[in-house]
């Protein structure tokens, strides 16, 4: 008989307060509890915003409607599991549903779903037009008879400026090139892709020339952190929801282009209407969520005019393989590229797409939004939230798992005996010097770390036993390749202590079976309690393990910080940020310029 496996995790490891928003599955379950909240409040709602109310009495469908969307309450007490109901209005069809996310509703409600028990879930806290929070909805209506409750209204025109007008059309030709196997070999590059239905694209056993260089590249987790107080502000881990099953198949012609070939997934969620999404496992199925195709950039690897009687230009085009994944959840999407080129580059990069998500203001009932949000247009304000993506790569350079961290530090110093007499006073000269340090342990701030624009540093991972002819150790350097911000939040904040990933552009750790992703699945909820062995990279840096001759891994993120502007209507023009995988002393010249294979 087959031996017994090891439980991945023990019965009481991970706290019930933790578990992720099963999409629909908890509306179901709760949609009693709010039917009848929204029913005692239709006084108010009714009167405020018309009948748009399917729970109530009398909703009439052509003036659209109002649905509701959860989302987690990050500032709770540790057991706590609370979701934040925020509430949107729906135009009427044949309006594009998605318009949804510009159309807030003023009304907020908190459900304390921590009880395994859901006859025992609670609807408290409630906001109505910037007003509250109310414990009840009793108090709400009491507070309306008593004239001392303030009616406010909602923007329920449509048009231009929430439904995009301007679009390509898909390529006729559809998807001509669908892969049986998920294996891929162009020009000196061969790899496999995988899509995790949590974690979404990943690449492993990255060769170069049939040399392993990488064994696993992929993407881990996305946050969405949002300003606010203590009724609006939230984050997302994007992660506990997909970063994969809540897409649909890439558009052959506007996501890739005619010729791409197309990786297949298993999905077992289905989107419903009005945007709700059903999961069932038992019975999955196919789906386009990756293309792969080669592509000439629009500059060249290598160029340069040599200095002659006529002068003389040459260079070579940038050809590149991509591998480009999009994963939707909810109201933004995220198209991540790999790039794989001729001269031994990996270039990673994703672009934050799709709706922002709104909230309503009016200033004299909720003046203080303006602090966090920028206002968009009257009733409208687009709250100032960051975009963090996290990926995992796995180097090993030449396919050697023995590897080390090294440091390569710009500084500036004295240079001995050296002096100047520049602006006419004689004084010591300085210079840019190169500093070189071996990481020996993992810890915050020794193996874990974000850019510095003054303190320029390269970050390579280095095999210290095989070295070039001129001395120097064979390894992939790791660069960021756009501007990226980091984590703003302090440590000790809730978003922060679900996802300490995002607390470093790059933090390099001893690889274990059981340290394989960067964060949990159960990083939306109740944060402040912690979880036995949990997939965290608090916990992967602190035992402060030797990273001399080890094998490494390196927990790259990166992001931008999206200060919302009235062109984001309706939708964003997409923007993002990225890093590239670059050979550090790996070869001796340039690869794409001098190719060993020929021209």
């Amino acid at each position: 008989p087959a031996p017994p496996g090891e439980p991945l995790r023990g019965v009481h490891d991970v706290p019930y307060t933790k578990r992720p928003t099963e999409t629909n599955a908890d509306n179901r379950i709760s949609e009693g509890l709010l039917n009848r909240t929204i029913q005692e409040l239709a006084p108010v709602l009714v009167q405020a915003f018309g009948n748009v109310w399917p729970q109530i009495e009398g909703f009439e469908p052509r003036l659209g409607s109002v649905g509701y969307f959860n989302r987690n309450d990050a500032m709770r007490r540790p057991g706590e599991r609370v979701d934040m109901l925020i509430f949107q209005w729906s135009p009427a069809p044949p309006v594009r549903v998605e318009s949804t996310w510009l159309h807030p509703v003023p009304l907020l409600m908190k459900l304390n779903t921590t009880s395994p028990d859901h006859t025992t879930w609670k609807v408290f806290e409630i906001t109505f037009c910037g007003q509250g929070p109310f414990a009840t909805p009793q108090q709400i209506l009491a507070a309306h008879a008593r004239g001392q409750l303030r009616l406010c209204s909602i923007d329920n025109t449509t048009g231009a400026w929430d439904v995009p007008q301007h679009r390509t059309l898909p390529s006729k030709s559809g998807r001509k090139f669908v892969e049986a196997n998920k294996g891929v070999s162009w020009g000196p590059w061969s790899f496999s892709v995988a899509q995790r239905p949590s974690t979404g694209v990943s690449l492993v056993d990255v060769r170069f020339r049939g040399e392993r260089v990488i064994y696993e590249l992929g993407a881990q987790d996305a946050m969405a952190s949002y300003s606010g107080d203590e009724s609006t502000q939230f984050f997302y881990a994007d992660a506990s929801w997909g970063l994969s099953m809540l897409s649909a198949s890439l558009l052959p012609g506007v996501d890739c282009p005619d010729g791409a070939h197309y990786v297949s997934a298993a999905n077992w969620m289905t989107i419903l209407p009005e945007g709700v999404a059903e999961s069932d496992a038992l019975n999955p199925y196919e789906f386009f969520p990756t293309c792969i195709f080669e592509f000439t950039e629009d500059h060249t690897i290598w160029r340069h005019m040599q200095n002659d009687a006529p002068p003389d230009v040459q260079g070579l085009l940038r050809k590149t393989v991509v591998v480009r994944s999009i994963a939707t959840v909810s109201n933004y999407d995220y198209i991540t590229d790999v790039k794989l080129r001729e001269d031994g580059e990996i270039e990673v990069f994703t672009r934050f797409c799709g709706y922002i998500e709104s909230r309503w203001f009016d200033p004299t009932l909720n003046p203080e939004e303006a602090n966090f949000s920028t206002i968009l247009r009257p009733g409208l304000a687009g709250p100032v939230h960051s975009h963090l993506i996290s990926f995992k790569v796995d180097i090993d350079v030449a396919g050697v798992r023995e590897n080390a961290f090294k440091l390569t530090r710009v500084k500036v110093g004295q240079v001995p005996g050296g002096r100047t007499q520049f602006g006419g006073e004689r004084k010591a000269m300085l210079s840019k010097y190169l500093e070189h340090e071996i990481v020996s342990h993992e810890g915050p701030g020794v193996s874990a770390m974000f850019g510095n624009p003054l303190h320029p540093t390269a970050w390579t991972i280095i095999d210290r036993h095989s070295t070039s002819r001129a001395g120097n150790p064979r390894g992939w350097a790791v660069t960021l390749n756009s501007w990226s911000t980091a984590q703003m939040l302090p440590s000790d904040h809730p978003a922060t202590k679900a996802m300490p990933s995002t607390k470093y552009h790059i933090a390099v750790t001893k690889y274990h079976d059981d340290e394989y992703r960067s964060s949990e699945v159960y990083a939306q909820y109740d944060s402040a309690s912690p979880i036995v062995r949990a997939q965290d990279l608090d916990r992967f840096l602190a035992d402060n393990e030797s990273l001399i001759d080890q094998d490494l891994v390196a927990w790259i993120c990166v992001g931008r910080e999206h200060i919302v502007r009235q062109e984001d209507l309706p939708l964003v023009s997409n923007f993002g940020a990225g890093f590239s995988l670059q050979p550090w002393n790996f070869f001796p010249q340039n690869m794409a310029a001098s190719p060993p294979w020929g021209a």
